[in-house]
């Protein structure tokens, strides 16, 4: 299933969604509106929402008109919180370009993108906090903690080539993954869920996240469809899954090939190695999991789209 597909059970929640950014955004401020045209708030995937609406689909399928309004604006508030992240880990990495385009930074520099990264982090709080439901703002704001301590710990694991296994899924569960299960558990939270099930939904969104993100590891090596430069974790000194594992089978010739610059030699080297299949060996295991939750509901449009969207992002290439 492509993208589109996958997402037709909740292209209305989208389209939605869409609308409902674009009305939070809308300013009379002539340089904040450059900034909303230089990064449009609609453009992305929108894997977040996607997913929100899909879960929420399996314990709802039709909801009432003032829940679908209620989802909304929640995944409108994730995908402003979403982005408000993208363009600080940008600053943070000098980053130049994003999905093929230049980096807001890039274009009208470091301290404008934070004005504008800030607003958009604010605008989101402010949007949960507008629903009036307390949990809903406790959980994002445990979230947003949590996605800072991880970047925290990955800048303080910058160029560590020794880096364990355990220290990397740390990184990549605070920093990404949290934010995926935040998606997930809000679903049983407005419904009213148990204890269970909440750390159920939870537990599924971090097995997610991480399978997103090791694939987004390698898109940094294997893809050329990824829209920035190949390479580009290694040289900001993320050292990721697919380098880890490289690294344990040949550590010398690694290092010597990336402080050299030759990108031709590390490919060579994690083909010979076989790392993109091991690399997939292990988002396997965490789509497994996945799969294994989604196993307790019954086949509808919502869980053939989930299913759709756990195999788009594992084997993504973009």
């Amino acid at each position: 299933m492509d993208l589109k597909e996958i997402q037709k059970p909740v292209e209305q929640l989208l389209a939605e969604t869409n609308s409902i950014l674009k009305e939070k955004v809308k300013s009379d401020i002539r340089l904040l509106n450059m900034m909303i045209n230089l990064t449009p708030i609609t453009k992305g995937k929108k894997i977040r929402s996607t997913l929100f609406f899909l879960l929420a689909g399996l314990k709802d399928p039709i909801p009432q008109p003032a829940v679908s309004r209620e989802l909304i604006e929640i995944a409108a508030a994730v995908e402003m919180f979403h982005l408000s992240s993208l363009i600080h880990d940008d600053i943070m990495d000098n980053s130049e370009q994003r999905r093929g385009e230049k980096t807001l930074n890039t274009n009208i520099g470091n301290f404008r993108s934070v004005l504008w990264g800030d607003f958009l982090f604010i605008s989101a709080f402010t949007a949960i906090h507008n629903l009036g439901k307390p949990y809903l703002l406790d959980t994002v704001l445990k979230t947003a903690k949590i996605m800072v301590e991880g970047q925290i710990v990955e800048v303080e694991n910058a160029y560590n080539y020794d880096i364990e296994l355990e220290t990397y899924y740390d990184i990549i569960n605070r920093k990404t993954s949290s934010l995926f299960a935040a998606v997930a558990l809000l679903v049983p939270l407005l419904y009213g869920e148990s204890q269970q099930q909440k750390d159920l939904f939870y537990q599924f969104g971090l097995n997610f996240g991480t399978i997103f993100q090791v694939s987004d590891d390698m898109l940094d090596i294997f893809s050329t469809r990824s829209g920035k430069d190949r390479f580009r974790d290694l040289e900001e000194g993320k050292i990721t899954l697919p380098f880890i594992l490289l690294m344990k089978e040949t550590n010398k010739d690694a290092r010597d090939a990336f402080s050299e610059g030759n990108r031709e030699k590390l490919l060579e080297l994690f083909e010979k190695h076989n790392i993109k299949e091991r690399c997939l060996e292990k988002i396997s295991d965490f789509h497994g999991r996945c799969t294994e939750f989604l196993k307790s509901y019954p086949d509808s449009i919502f869980k053939k789209s989930l299913l759709g969207l756990l195999d788009f992002v594992k084997y993504r290439d973009y």
